[in-house]
């Protein structure tokens, strides 16, 4: 036992020492570029270790036992651009680094983005309109806890809200009320609802405090990403595990009883590392607010003019109804990420998560949607190297709980399954200067918006509930079958002009095969400078409920005497008896139904841009760009859709008369008045051969759209900066076979932004941010009205108690300036919310 022991102790001392002999020692000093000053605190990784070690007060690093060779040391922290070193290790020798780091927010065209191309590049480089949420304006969002909020202070980028987490992100027009026209990616993955292509931004399977990066990229990105990517991509990314180790904890207070906590911990082991996630939220939404007629109240109880009345049948003995309960938006959020590190540079990914929250109201085309409760487990497991990435991935969304549509008789379930998988492989041919990429997506979708009966009202005259069948699509369920497959290529000629060529075809079983090409140009002829010009052709494919919807779109009305009246009517004007074979019934149904010849939108896009940094303060971009749209889907509509839905028309045998008897019918039907809105005879059409009242969407019109966004940001220190945006848009209908369905881009014409931001890398940070936009008209299916002019100021304060305790307060609204962003939302007040992080 003493001799092994003894042995053992040997062991101990010998192998460290005999492995000391073949490695050498890193040892550095990081610096502030630009003033000189010792940075502390700053994460320090030899790649390929699982152990980050931190600088000193002074500055100072040293890393031990390093093997010889070439190694990669990657130096980062929050504010501070990140850094990576390649350096030779002799044995026994001590390798001395200086490290000089610019701000994030200071040197901004070196920062890498990654959207524009699938690929890492410098921002200036892109061949593409890319806005960068930096580390620290994520960190400072963390206050409010809003994924959306971040993008709303970017040139080109609409960022609308009603409540308290109804979100709508598009980019350069044609907002919409549930927005599918930008679409949006965390970790390669789509989290919209499969069914209506809703993005739920409060239930992102992710929190906040663990987003690395955000970009947006305005304009089409078909050629990449596929469908949806009509006008453009918002890419999120999480922290890998080993970027992160350690604890963090955040805890948030605030006005309309809000609350929210997040806790995340990573760590490694040997080659092995690991990050769980946590978080839960809940608030009141207080902007939320009953819309039933009341004579008594300003605006005949409605937050403003135009709004459309919850529904409501006196007759019937129903009505909707607004609880307490459904004014508190709730959510929690959990994830699992296991990495595994093949190679110091392939890794395995495995990573699974699940978010619920409930009682989140949104506006929608036919009024207001509330969604009780939803469930939402996903599952990814890739692979990932310099040159091959493969994701493969499961997502499912269920609502136990029925989402109800408050200005109609409708309601719907959904339980919906996504598998899919996304390979890409690139290289660069060196000796022609050429890069390339190919890649492939496939996906399966299984869509369910199942039937089931359901207590229409919430109180009945006779005290007993009325239940009907209610459902949202016919069929309910279906399935869609999607794959893409894609090529870039980009080629440098000369040192500073890139070439950019990329295609896509994408094919589907509910859409005919698209081709989205890509071109650009991209000269920088001063380093930090370049000018760009681009071609672009993306599309938007229908939606599920934009093909196969039947859902109601009113209450049934009474048109039992609209034949006897018409046959009366016309026989007089006629001067002879006649009979205008009409069949109608006490019970007529009001539908809102889908349309299966629907085709995708397409967009093709021209764009001159320029993004410059002049003498490291004054940071410069400019884009101006013609789209030509063709083929929108618009809102469903009454008369629109003849070719699908037979219009309901007298048959007197004479075509004289029916035009007659057809003019008739229309006057007196306008008369009848269904749930308390009176009637719209463009609806009558006949489904299943039976005279009906319908509502269905089309393809319309050609649309020419021009515009201009334009920013800058300026450093009067390496702390200080003042920045400021401009967005101007413009839109001309060339060309509508549907005059009844208007047009209009739902966003500004005159968009202004402009802020002053303070940072003290790891002391204390503050900014305050002008938003203004001018009025403009909002239409969405049954909401059409004017959006006044608003100006928001916006305010953020952070301060570090410590290094690793951070305290920071947002104010939304600092003036309380009440307004709503989107027509049918709700009067957005002040909110301040105060948060605590502390970092172990």
């Amino acid at each position: 036992m003493r001799t092994l022991c003894t042995l053992l102790m040997a062991f101990a001392i010998l192998v460290p020492s005999m492995y000391a002999q073949g490695t050498g020692v890193i040892t550095g000093k990081v610096t502030d570029a630009i003033s000189n000053e010792k940075l502390n605190g700053l994460n320090v990784l030899l790649v390929g270790r699982t152990k980050v070690v931190t600088t000193r007060k002074d500055g100072s690093f040293i890393i031990e036992s390093v093997p010889v060779g070439s190694q990669t040391v990657k130096i980062w922290g929050l504010g501070w651009l990140p850094q990576e070193r390649t350096l030779q290790v002799v044995a026994l020798d001590t390798v001395e680094l200086t490290i000089r780091l610019d701000p994030t927010n200071r040197n901004m065209g070196e920062i890498t983005v990654y959207a524009a191309s699938r690929k890492g590049e410098k921002l200036t480089d892109a061949p593409a309109a890319v806005d960068v949420v930096t580390p620290m304006a994520i960190e400072q969002a963390t206050v409010h806890g809003q994924t959306a909020k971040t993008l709303e202070h970017f040139a080109g980028i609409d960022v609308v809200q009603s409540g308290t987490n109804d979100f709508n992100v598009n980019a350069r027009g044609f907002n919409n009320s549930i927005n599918r026209r930008m679409l949006v990616l965390i970790d390669g993955r789509d989290p919209s609802t499969p069914l209506i292509n809703l993005v739920e931004w409060n239930s992102l399977q992710t929190v906040l405090d663990d987003v690395s990066s955000i970009e947006a990229v305005h304009g089409p990105g078909s050629a990449l990403y596929g469908p949806n990517a009509y006008n453009g991509v918002v890419n999120i990314r999480s922290n890998a595990p080993r970027d992160v180790l350690g604890t963090r904890v955040t805890l948030s207070a605030g006005e309309w009883e809000t609350y929210r906590a997040s806790l995340r911990h990573a760590g490694a082991i040997g080659d092995l590392s690991y990050k769980l996630t946590l978080g839960a939220s809940s608030a009141y939404n207080y902007s939320l607010q009953p819309r039933n007629q009341d004579a008594t109240k300003p605006n005949n109880g409605l937050e403003y003019p135009g709004l459309s009345y919850d529904v409501t049948d006196t007759a019937r003995g129903y009505s909707r109804t607004l609880s307490d309960a459904a004014k508190h938006p709730f959510s929690v959020v959990g994830t699992l990420r296991l990495d595994y590190d093949l190679t110091p540079m392939s890794k395995l990914v495995a990573e699974g998560g699940y978010s619920a929250s409930g009682n989140e109201m949104y506006v929608n085309q036919t009024g207001r949607l509330i969604v009780q409760h939803v469930e939402k487990p996903y599952a990814r497991l890739a692979y990932q190297s310099e040159r091959l990435n493969v994701q493969g991935l499961w997502q499912r969304r269920n609502t136990p709980d029925k989402q109800i549509v408050y200005n109609a008789l409708a309601a719907s379930l959904e339980t919906s399954d996504v598998d899919g998988v996304d390979a890409q492989y690139n290289n660069v041919i060196a000796d022609a200067n050429f890069r390339y990429i190919v890649g492939f997506q496939g996906e399966y979708q299984d869509v369910n918006s199942p039937l089931y009966n359901d207590t229409i009202g919430n109180y009945s005259k006779t005290g007993a509930p009325i239940v009907e069948g209610v459902g949202l699509t016919n069929p309910t369920h279906m399935i869609g079958r999607f794959m893409g497959g894609y090529v870039q290529g980009e080629w440098k000629p000369v040192y500073n002009f890139t070439v950019v060529g990329a295609v896509r075809v994408d094919g589907s079983n509910l859409f005919e095969t698209q081709i989205s090409p890509k071109l650009g140009l991209v000269f920088e002829p001063i380093k930090n400078q370049s000018f760009r010009l681009t071609y672009n052709r993306s599309f938007l494919r229908p939606s599920y409920t934009d093909l196969n919807r039947k859902s109601p779109a009113g209450a049934p009305a009474n048109l039992s005497n609209i034949s006897r009246i018409v046959d009366s009517v016309t026989s007089q004007l006629v001067g002879k008896p006649v009979t205008a074979n009409l069949v109608f019934g006490a019970s007529t149904s009001q539908w809102n139904l889908g349309n299966q010849t629907l085709t995708p939108e397409t967009a093709q896009s021209f764009e001159f841009g320029y993004k410059g940094s002049i003498d490291a303060k004054l940071f410069l971009t400019a884009n101006v760009y013609f789209n030509q749209r063709a083929n929108l889907i618009s809102a469903p509509l009454g008369g629109i859709t003849p070719d699908v839905y037979a219009p309901v028309k007298s048959n007197t045998g004479d075509a004289a008369t029916d035009r007659i008897a057809d003019s008739v019918m229309f006057a007196e039907v306008r008369k009848v008045k269904a749930g308390g809105v009176a009637v719209d005879p463009s609806r009558l059409a006949y489904y299943n051969g039976v005279s009906s009242l319908v509502i269905a969407p089309t393809n319309i019109a050609i649309v020419n759209e021009i515009g201009t966004e334009l920013s800058a940001t300026y450093f009067l220190t390496n702390e200080l900066s003042i920045n400021t945006n401009y967005a101007y848009i413009d839109v001309k209908v060339q060309d509508n076979d549907v005059p009844t369905a208007k047009i209009l881009p739902n966003t500004s014409r005159h968009r202004i932004n402009a802020g002053i931001q303070y940072l003290k890398a790891g002391e204390y940070d503050g900014g305050i941010e002008l938003r203004y936009v001018d009025g403009f008209k909002w239409i969405a299916g049954l909401f059409e009205g004017n959006v006044p002019s608003y100006a928001v100021v916006n305010l953020n304060l952070g301060y570090y108690i410590t290094k690793d305790l951070r305290a920071s307060v947002n104010v939304f609204n600092l003036l309380d300036r009440e307004h709503y962003e989107i027509f049918g939302g709700t009067i957005l007040r002040r909110q301040v919310v105060g948060t605590v992080s502390y970092t172990f």
